[in-house]
């Protein structure tokens, strides 16, 4: 009987190192793309330009979400991991384009909105390899955390762009203000890129697991025809489609949300910060739990029930003088929404293996970008068909919208029952290794 070849499977420490990396490259990212949205009316004065405008400098990041998939995944097939990460970190530069908006505030405009379109298109490069990041450097039991921890980057970069802003641009705003502010995030953006080009690497030299020793190739016709005839995979895109389009209407609109109660720029800012907080330490948890159990169905939908929980709850408490429940109601929706983030890119590894990894998740990210900018023109216009609050008033035209698509992304993604295909996988390859072990002991 031929003998066959067994594969040893290692991790390394600089695994760990990688991934500090990793997490400021997406971190710096998602910066960008928060920086003006908490301080809308400060923008709008400032630079001599109207709300709708101050919107889009936040919006381009969704509707270019898409062309950056398909700029990344182009990439991919050519350049190794490294090569790909380093042109999203030169992206990302585009940053210090917006410093020119100062020299003319009346005209700068353009150069904001140019200054935004770079890390706009190099968002995909990061948040959709953030699956494949994890199977390239970490075992099976550490990959879900790894997930997690990744996944989270985006997030917590939207917490602080969210924060800062506030903190360092006042009610009548300098330009020594936007200049702190803009020359701050373009350094930080600058740092995580000289990180990349010198420390971060594709791979290591051997696999941790058999699945990622394995994966194929990627082929954009086959491997889109094979996503959208899984029924699965369907499942999956139409409900996190929906439910991340609604996140990020939400967060990029928090302060026009909530203006209407009374509420301030800085408390829209705190609020921010409140939801990633909760939801990293949610994220964290979930990442262990996953890692432990591989229940990907069950524990989503266990967060799905409380986030609809914390959205009738959200909806119900919006109103004036309620600002520690508010930031209860606030918290208790990044608790339950930010770890679907992970969990749902679990999901769509696992039921369409052996698709790469950033193919299925890009997707995902994709399709829910792209209704999240839709998203955000609609609820903008509801929110101001209800400029103020009205006591008593809790069901406002916002408010109906919101719910009615916390319901309709919950209700799909309870209905998900895709297999475990990676995990079958790695369990089949790992039995054969065990018995090729045995049968050369005898």
């Amino acid at each position: 009987m031929a003998e066959r070849e067994i594969t040893q499977y290692q991790v390394y420490g600089i695994r760990w190192i990688q991934l500090i990396i990793y997490i400021l490259a997406t971190f710096s990212n998602a910066l960008s793309g928060m920086t003006f949205s908490p301080i809308a009316a400060q923008t709008s004065n400032f630079f001599n330009i109207t709300i709708t405008q101050v919107n889009s400098l936040s919006i381009v990041f969704l509707f270019l979400y898409t062309v950056g998939t398909i700029l990344s995944i182009w990439l991919s097939r050519k350049l190794s991991m490294y090569a790909t990460m380093i042109i999203g970190g030169i992206l990302n530069l585009g940053v210090f384009i917006r410093l020119l908006a100062l020299i003319k505030p009346e005209y700068g405009y353009y150069s904001l909105l140019i200054g935004q379109i770079f890390p706009a298109l190099a968002a995909p490069f990061f948040l959709n390899s953030t699956a494949l990041f994890s199977a390239r450097w970490f075992p099976p039991s550490q990959r879900d955390i790894a997930t997690a921890i990744c996944s989270m980057a985006n997030p917590l970069g939207l917490a602080i762009g969210s924060l800062v802003p506030s903190l360092l641009v006042t009610d009548n705003p300098t330009s020594k203000e936007f200049f702190i502010l803009l020359i701050s995030e373009a350094g930080f953006t600058l740092l995580a890129t000289l990180l990349l080009i010198l420390i971060f690497r594709s791979g290591p030299p051997t696999p941790p697991s058999p699945s990622e020793e394995h994966h194929q190739s990627i082929n954009l016709k086959e491997d889109l025809i094979n996503l959208l005839t899984n029924c699965h995979y369907i499942v999956l895109l139409i409900g996190f489609s929906f439910g991340l389009a609604l996140f990020n209407s939400i967060t990029t609109l928090l302060y026009q949300l909530i203006a209407p109660s009374g509420y301030s720029s800085v408390d829209a800012g705190i609020f921010g910060a409140v939801v990633i907080v909760a939801g990293l330490v949610s994220a964290f948890v979930v990442g262990v739990v996953m890692d432990k159990t591989h229940a990907y169905r069950l524990i989503l939908k266990i967060l799905l029930i409380g986030a609809c929980a914390s959205a009738i709850f959200f909806i119900v408490i919006l109103q004036p003088n309620k600002y520690y429940p508010l930031a209860v109601s606030i918290g208790l929706l990044g608790f339950f929404l930010l770890p679907l983030l992970p969990v749902s890119f679990e999901c769509a590894v696992e039921c369409t293996y052996p698709i790469r990894a950033e193919w299925s998740t890009g997707f995902l990210m994709c399709l829910g970008n792209i209704l999240g900018g839709i998203f955000i023109f609609i609820l903008g216009y509801l929110i101001k068909l209800e400029p103020t609050y009205k006591s008593g008033q809790i069901f406002t035209p916002s408010a109906i919208f919101m719910l009615c698509f916390f319901v309709i992304s919950s209700g799909t993604l309870f209905a998900y029952k895709g297999p475990y295909r990676r995990l079958e996988a790695e369990r089949k390859t790992v039995n054969l290794q065990s018995d090729n072990t045995t049968t050369l002991n005898i």
